[in-house]
C-alpha cells in the first residue's frame, strides 16, 4: 500500500516463462510497507473529494426490487429485504443509501484510490463503486441471501476480477482480490440482469458495504526500470502526494518518500515498463499553501525526474487542473 491511504508498492517479481520460445507477460508488483503519516492538509483534500462525489438516495421500503442509476450510469438494484438492521431485522421507515461511482483514472486520482493490491500488484480498472446505507446515523447491514446487484457500463468487455477495498492502519488503503466473488460480462439486449440493455456491462453482487473494484492484473513484456522523482526540499512524504498517471491504461500509481527526504520512489526493487507515456502529478501543502506540478514524460531506463519547483495554486484551481487531465 501507499502513502496515507495506501501501502507502498511491493518488491517486483519478474517471472520469465518461456513456452515455444515466447515470453509470457509478467504481473507488475510493488513492495508492501507501512505508510508514512501525513501531517498536512493534503489528506483532507482527497477526503473532501470523496465527500463531494458521494450520491445519496432517500429510500422508502417497498415490496419489490428498486433500482438506482448513478451519475456514471451504474445500475444498483436491491430487493425489499436486502438492507437490514445489524441484528438482521427488517428496516422500518425511510433510510439513506450512499454511492460513489468511479470509472476513470482521473477520478481515481482525485479520490486517492490508486489501482494496486495490498500484495502490490498493479491493476487496470474497469470501474469502482463505494456503497453504504444508514438510518438516522445508524449503520445498516446487507442480507447475504439478498445481495445488492451492481451493473457497471463498459465499452470493451475485458474480463475482470473482483477486488475489495481494505482500510488498514493510518487510513492506509489497498485492494484485495476476492476468490469467492465473480464479475460477469453481459452483452447488449441480455435481459437476464439489470442494467442498460444497449451496452456491455460488468455485473456482480455485493453482500457487504465498502469499496469494490473491477480490475485485471497489469502484465508487461517490455523492459522494466526503477523510477525516482526528486522534489524541492520542503515537499516531502509528510505533506506531498506524487502519482504516476499512465496515459494508455486505466491505472494510477502513487509514489512514496518514507525518509521524508523529498526523494519519491515506487519502493525498493520496483520497476515499471520502459516506454510508457505518463504524467507525474504532484500535490503538496506547506504552511497552508497548496502547490502542484504536472510533468509529462515517457519512462526511460533508470528514470529520474527532477522537479525544481512547484506552482502555487488554490485547492479549487488544483481541482480544475485534475478535472482537465485526459
Amino acid at each position: 500500500m501507499k502513502k496515507l491511504n495506501f501501502s507502498a508498492f511491493a518488491v517486483l517479481t519478474i517471472a520469465l516463462i518461456f513456452s515455444s520460445c515466447e515470453k509470457e507477460p509478467t504481473v507488475v508488483t510493488f513492495p508492501s510497507q507501512a505508510a508514512p503519516i501525513m501531517t498536512s492538509q493534503t489528506q483532507g483534500f482527497f477526503e473532501e473529494n470523496i465527500k463531494n462525489e458521494t450520491e445519496k438516495w432517500n429510500i422508502i421500503p417497498d415490496s419489490t426490487y428498486q433500482t438506482l442509476i448513478t451519475s456514471n450510469n451504474y445500475f444498483v438494484r436491491f430487493n425489499h429485504n436486502t438492507f437490514t438492521y445489524s441484528n438482521g431485522q427488517a428496516i422500518v421507515g425511510d433510510f439513506t443509501v450512499e454511492i460513489v461511482d468511479v470509472l476513470t483514472k482521473k477520478d481515481m486520482l482525485k479520490l486517492n484510490r490508486p489501482t494496486f493490491t495490498n500484495d502490490g500488484e498493479l491493476l487496470v480498472s474497469g470501474g469502482v463503486i463505494y456503497l453504504n446505507a444508514h438510518q438516522n446515523g445508524q449503520q445498516l447491514s446487507i442480507n447475504k441471501s439478498a445481495p445488492v446487484m451492481v451493473s457497471i457500463p463498459t465499452d470493451e468487455g475485458t474480463p475482470m476480477k473482483y477486488f475489495n477495498g481494505i482500510v488498514a492502519g493510518n487510513n492506509d488503503f489497498g485492494w484485495d482480490e476476492s476468490l469467492e466473488d465473480e464479475v460477469t460480462i453481459f452483452t447488449p439486449n441480455d435481459t437476464s440482469w439489470i442494467g442498460n440493455n444497449n451496452s456491455l456491462s460488468y455485473n456482480f453482487t455485493m453482500d457487504s458495504f465498502g469499496w469494490i473494484n473491477c480490475d485485471f492484473f497489469y502484465n508487461s513484456t517490455t523492459p522494466l526500470t526503477g523510477v525516482n522523482v526528486i522534489l524541492p526540499e520542503k515537499h516531502n512524504g509528510s505533506n506531498t502526494y506524487v502519482f504516476i498517471y499512465y496515459s494508455d491504461i486505466n491505472s494510477v500509481a502513487n509514489m512514496d518518500d518514507y525518509n521524508f527526504d523529498s526523494n519519491f520512489d515506487l519502493g525498493t526493487g520496483y520497476s515499471t515498463p520502459v516506454g510508457l507515456d505518463v504524467t507525474f502529478v504532484t500535490i503538496s501543502e506547506v504552511n497552508d499553501t497548496f502547490y502542484y506540478d504536472l510533468t509529462n514524460t515517457a519512462i526511460i531506463d533508470n528514470h529520474l525526474e527532477e522537479i525544481d519547483s512547484l506552482t502555487i495554486a488554490s485547492e479549487s484551481q488544483i481541482q480544475n487542473i485534475l478535472n482537465n487531465l485526459p
